[in-house]
């Protein structure tokens, strides 16, 4: 089994994957997407973007990450992964899944042209390194389920090594009744070759064996799961036992401790992105969602640091008095 870190957009960027696979338990984890345009990448942009490739393509902890570049020029696809190769990336991932309305002629609107993105992965698995993974993320369609066995015939070439589909169209969006993890078994013993993973609404050990049960699935993908249980990779694979609000809440800490190391002198950044970080963290626990409606009047990094503290300490007592009994 394993368990993979979704490529977040404006979530799991840098400092967030740091934190998030120190106590995730990742097989892998992923860069946000990086544009590709008919002009190309520069090194520059993917050290910026991706800095693990100045670790050996690990976090610090040791998690590989995987470059995701998203684009529509099968050149310029190709050049970015090679050059992402030459930087030290050992796999790289293209992005034909993300539904993001800022996303024009690229991500997930290329489900509606299997030939142009079979041009894309065809060219960047010639470009890159046998070494090099290759892997590709899509939706189950564009408009409808219907439209997967093609798409994945398209994405499904050889040298290509993985891939993760989300279990529903880019019309459906994240709508919860439209997630269908079904729509993942029949492709087993249509491409044998390829390792199929199962990404959507996995956001627990009960979660994680159902899909794996409905979808036939061995490796997973979470998203928002991974800020609501920090340790949710661990808990998966090895049945630990989910983070405490407590421990939850010292990964938060740990968060704007990094930000701050960092040199960001702006206080608005650090406590906007602890409180993105408390939105997703409170749907896992009652107690963290009345923590979070008092956390968002805190305006300083001091008054939030105290106030994470005195919420480390008060719910350290409850849980060990619950322990206790």
């Amino acid at each position: 089994m394993k368990v993979y870190l979704a490529p977040l957009e404006g979530l799991a960027d840098p400092p967030l994957r740091k934190i998030l696979c120190r106590c995730g338990g990742y097989d892998w984890c992923y860069s946000e997407f990086i544009r590709v345009t008919d002009e190309g990448l520069s090194d520059k942009t993917l050290l910026h973007d991706c800095p693990e490739l100045l670790n050996g393509g690990r976090t610090d902890d040791g998690t590989l990450c995987r470059v995701q570049l998203l684009g529509d020029n099968p050149k310029t696809m190709a050049d970015g992964a090679a050059l992402a190769a030459s930087l030290g990336a050992k796999g790289v991932d293209i992005n034909f899944g993300c539904p993001s309305r800022f996303v024009h002629h690229s991500g997930s609107m290329l489900l509606k042209e299997p030939e142009l993105m079979k041009s894309i992965v065809l060219a960047v698995r010639d470009a890159l390194p046998d070494k090099v993974l290759l892997s590709v993320k899509i939706r189950s369609g564009f408009s409808d389920k219907s439209e997967l066995p093609k798409i994945m015939e398209a994405v499904s070439q050889q040298g290509v090594s993985e891939v993760a589909v989300h279990c529903r169209t880019r019309s459906e969006l994240y709508k919860k009744s439209a997630l269908d993890w079904s729509v993942l078994k029949p492709l087993h013993d249509l491409y044998p070759n390829v390792d199929i993973i199962a990404n959507g609404d996995i956001i627990s050990e009960k979660s994680a064996r159902e899909c794996m049960e409905i979808s036939g699935c061995k490796s997973l993908m979470t998203g928002r799961g991974a800020f609501m249980v920090p340790n949710l990779g661990h808990v998966i694979k090895e049945g630990a036992k989910p983070y405490t609000r407590a421990q939850t809440l010292g990964v938060l800490r740990g968060c704007m401790e990094l930000f701050i190391d960092m040199g960001i002198e702006r206080e608005k950044v650090i406590t906007d992105r602890a409180k993105q970080f408390l939105s997703y963290a409170r749907l896992s626990s009652d107690g963290l969602s009345e923590f979070f409606r008092a956390f968002c009047h805190c305006h300083g990094v001091d008054e939030c640091l105290n106030m994470i503290d005195k919420a480390i300490e008060d719910f350290s007592r409850e849980e060990e008095s619950v322990d206790a009994r």
